[in-house]
């Protein structure tokens, strides 16, 4: 309360013990026509809860709003209605929760203690990080502008190049402290997920191709964006465009050689879906039944095995989510699974088994069943062998699988996880004659599908080998080999650039290196493939990530469903603020939905104003709110002190090396200390300080270096062994001292 007094702010404490949402509201209101412009709730502070659009969640805009009308119309507890009343929508008074009820890294009283200590430390320019911000923007929103210029200028650093902002590499971005983290991700109340689909760049994908006999054919494309393709070599189309994909989007006449082909494509990508289709047809656009396709070069390779591409589905055999991990051990047929053998139109456990072509390597249970999600799937296939031959089954499935062959189960993976082709082999037998082959692919949620062939250890056809059903020509191209993605921002050019150094002549196989990373296997649906989904390997940070790295930063900003839904265990919100040595601010939303407009909350805070005071003003900017504003904006809550200002402190940090593995110079990846191989540059970052005379360099309480020009740098080149303690010092024209220093273990 001190600390808030010396700011100039008049304090009335109130201790409540439970209490209505109504009963608070009135409270505040109390406050509010005594004076008071900003509240803070300290401890288990009743949530309101408001429902908007079906989602239900905590609501401290209700709290804030206090002479507009909030309506509960079915008496359950929960506001559905808003609505100005007699007054507006928007706020009166700015609230900060500082929460941490629901947290289980301490105890409550802990917490919240070790929080106001942060929060006077902060004050009284203890507790400090260098004056700059980091924007981290995913994909799904690269070209958002969130406005931390406004407060930092040009001291922000942003990332937002799709493929390149995973979990990973926020957590190392912050750990070179940040004073503001602007992070724009995919949430829930416990973690952010980052996805990697390319933006502003370009990827090749490349398959062989063999026809029987040399032919005129049709090649039908579609791309999202651009496209440019080569058959042996020859450039036969280029569409630099940018929009949707369309199937057959785009028609070129060609001619297949005798023997194997080689189809190169290169496809555009600005943001948002990333995908293409290619196929080969007559000119009737029927396609040919005679075409093998293969990732590897035939020269180098042979001939690949071929997919089962046609199969006997019986499903979707629905059940509840919380039985996932015993859907592969339910028998939801009817009859002994192990021993059935199914015709098309036979009915088993109420489902008709019907035929299913794909024309692909993918089969899609998702497509065939209309996105079910929560149970499973059965796929039947007989082999018939010219002879008993031993080989392996390899397959690929999302989520798990159980398969038989002849009555014996050859795979039982309960697994959860998306689909890879190949991802499991086993060998098997094939007796001369039939053989039945039983499928069971399990779903929790979102996509759904398996692959499945028969082939040699080396991946090579087994000859001998037909089916039933009989599979359907090949469509659209589903195998291939994918190299990228290339970043380039200059739409002009991104299309037109050989990234390859020669690209119309290449001819690679699976693992071969190229100019960016290597050729690597996509193996799966054809229609279309989508090309971001196959970079996509962002990962998450969970709750318990951010405790365990303790980012060294002071505010956050979260553009994030969920994060600041305070009443789930372990908030993610809460998680960065509580328990932690910096964190001192989260701004979350408590459902889908987050800030917009980011202008209108920076803008003040770069005026001076107070992290309370520019929500408010933000929150007014904003209202009236219609449907769409309530969805987006009626979660968002300012988790902490909302009294806090963003300060530039007068500081001086080393901020090289920090907490990580340097050889040479070059900063490889992070380390639990400062670990030095040879030279490195110590640089000290001063903020907030007009004129700084100079900085002393130390190492071992011995001066090495003085610098008096920014950027303050000593190269330590000296031969040393074992750990030293490091210290900078620096003094400006009014005589202030300024001071950091470190630990690292320097060799050679």
């Amino acid at each position: 309360m001190e600390d808030i007094e010396v700011e100039g702010h008049r304090v009335a404490l109130q201790t409540v013990s439970g209490g209505t949402p109504e009963e608070i509201r009135a409270c505040i209101k109390t406050q509010y026509l005594q004076g008071s412009s900003g509240i803070i709730l300290i401890g288990d502070i009743t949530a309101a809860w408001a429902e908007v659009s079906g989602s239900v969640f905590p609501c401290d805009l209700f709290y804030m709003d206090l002479d507009g009308t909030w309506e509960d119309d079915d008496g359950d507890g929960v506001y559905e209605s808003h609505s100005a009343g007699s007054g507006d929508m928007g706020p009166e008074v700015y609230v900060g929760r500082i929460y941490a009820h629901t947290l289980e890294y301490d105890t409550e009283e802990n917490m919240v203690n070790e929080y106001l200590a942060k929060t006077h430390a902060y004050r009284t320019r203890e507790l400090m990080q260098p004056w700059r911000g980091l924007e981290y923007v995913e994909e799904d929103w690269y070209d958002m502008d969130v406005a931390l210029d406004n407060i930092y200028g040009a001291n922000v650093t942003r990332h937002d190049y799709g493929y390149y902002t995973t979990a990973e590499d926020y957590l190392a971005q912050m750990s070179l402290g940040q004073h503001f983290v602007q992070v724009c991700a995919h949430s829930y109340s416990g973690g952010h997920h980052f996805g990697t689909r390319p933006t502003e760049s370009a990827a090749y994908a490349h398959v062989y191709v063999h026809s029987p006999v040399t032919r005129k054919a049709t090649l039908l494309l579609g791309s999202d964006d651009g496209i440019k393709v080569w058959l042996n070599g020859e450039n036969v189309y280029t569409n630099d465009r940018y929009g949707s994909w369309h199937a057959d989007s785009y028609q070129v006449d060609v001619t297949l050689n005798a023997g194997w082909n080689r189809l190169l494509c290169k496809v555009s990508q600005e943001g948002g879906d990333y995908r293409f289709s290619a196929r080969f047809t007559d000119e009737d656009r029927n396609s040919f039944e005679d075409l093998t396709y293969q990732i590897n070069n035939p020269e180098r390779y042979g001939e690949e095995a071929p997919f089962i591409r046609s199969w006997l589905l019986n499903g979707f055999h629905q059940d509840t989510s919380d039985n996932f991990w015993n859907y592969l051990t339910t028998n939801y047929l009817g009859v002994e699974e192990s021993s059935i053998n199914p015709h098309e139109g036979d009915v088993m456990g109420g489902v008709v088994w019907k035929v299913y072509d794909s024309g692909s390597p993918y089969i899609d249970i998702s497509e065939y069943s209309d996105d079910a999600d929560f149970g499973v799937c059965y796929a039947y296939a007989r082999v018939y062998a010219a002879t008993d031959t031993s080989c392996q089954l390899w397959m690929g499935y999302d989520d798990g699988a159980r398969v038989w062959l002849n009555g014996e189960e050859i795979v039982h993976d309960n697994r959860y996880g998306g689909f890879e082709a190949d991802m499991t082999k086993v060998n098997v037998t094939l007796h001369a004659g039939e053989n039945r082959l039983l499928l069971k692919i399990s779903e929790w949620m979102g996509s759904n599908g398996f692959s499945a062939r028969f082939c040699r250890s080396d991946g090579s056809r087994v000859d001998g080998l037909t089916y039933d059903p009989e599979p359907t020509p090949i469509t659209h191209i589903g195998t291939w080999l994918v190299n990228g993605p290339y970043l380039n921002p200059e739409r002009a050019t991104r299309l037109s650039t050989d990234y390859l150094n020669g690209e119309g002549d290449v001819s690679p196989c699976e693992n071969d290196s190229a100019p960016l990373g290597s050729w690597e296997r996509a193996i799966g649906d054809a229609h279309p493939v989508d090309l971001g989904a196959f970079f996509d390997h962002g990962g998450w940070v969970f709750s318990q990530d951010i405790q365990e790295h303790d980012p060294p930063v002071l505010f956050y900003n979260l553009f994030s469903c969920g994060p600041g839904r305070f009443t789930d265990e372990n908030y993610l919100a809460g998680a960065y603020i509580f328990h932690t040595t910096y964190g001192l601010i989260t701004i979350a939303s408590s459902k889908s939905g987050s800030m917009l407009n980011f202008e209108d909350f920076t803008a003040p805070l770069g005026e001076g104003k107070s992290i309370g005071e520019a929500f408010y003003e933000w929150f007014n900017a904003q209202a009236p709110f219609q449907q769409w504003e309530k969805e987006w904006y009626y979660g968002m809550v300012i988790c902490g002190d909302p009294t806090l200002h963003v300060i530039q402190h007068p500081s001086l940090k080393i901020i090289t090396p920090d907490n990580a593995l340097y050889v040479n110079n070059h900063r490889l990846f992070p380390f639990f200390s400062p670990l030095i191989f040879g030279t490195v540059d110590v640089e000290v970052a001063v903020t907030g300080v007009t004129s700084m005379e100079r900085v002393e360099f130390y190492v071992d309480d011995e001066q090495v270096a003085v610098d008096a020009e920014a950027p303050y740098v000593y190269i330590w080149d000296t031969i040393s062994f074992g750990r030293h303690h490091i210290k900078a010092t620096g003094r400006d024209a009014s005589g202030t001292i300024f001071s950091d220093e470190i630990f690292a273990w320097k060799f050679f």
